[in-house]
């Protein structure tokens, strides 16, 4: 069982170097667990747009782009820059100022990612 203190622990060694707040979410957009460097806690609407946003892009850039799998969904925006990547069955949200540089991003949100991996396995084989 992954304690939540010990999981917004981890998700919040991703906020450094201009990176603000990392979200877990289940893939209805629902918060599990969320780790930021801004008081009022993340937009409710962030995690329902950032699973919404997933959802499409796994349904229809399948047959766009003829792959088999979504690996990571990198956008950039004029107020900053966001990650999201599968983990299990989760989705791994990472929201950067727009001075990051997107390759930091993607690879602090797949060893994020990696590191997830094991404890989240267990617990949804559970």
């Amino acid at each position: 069982m992954l304690k939540p203190k010990a999981l917004m622990q981890v998700l919040s060694q991703a906020n450094t170097g201009g990176i603000e707040n990392t979200l877990l979410l289940n893939q209805e957009g629902a918060l599990l667990a969320y780790s930021g460097q801004s008081t009022g806690g993340p937009n409710i609407s962030c995690g329902a747009i950032a699973s919404n946003i997933w959802a499409v892009y796994e349904k229809h850039g399948r047959m766009a782009l003829k792959e088999n799998s979504l690996k990571m969904l990198v956008l950039q925006c004029d107020g900053g820059n966001v990650a999201i990547t599968q983990v299990v069955n989760l989705l791994l949200c990472l929201y950067a100022n727009s001075s990051v540089n997107l390759g930091m991003l993607v690879q602090k949100a797949t060893k994020l990612a990696e590191y997830l991996e094991g404890p989240l396995t267990e617990i949804a084989s559970s």
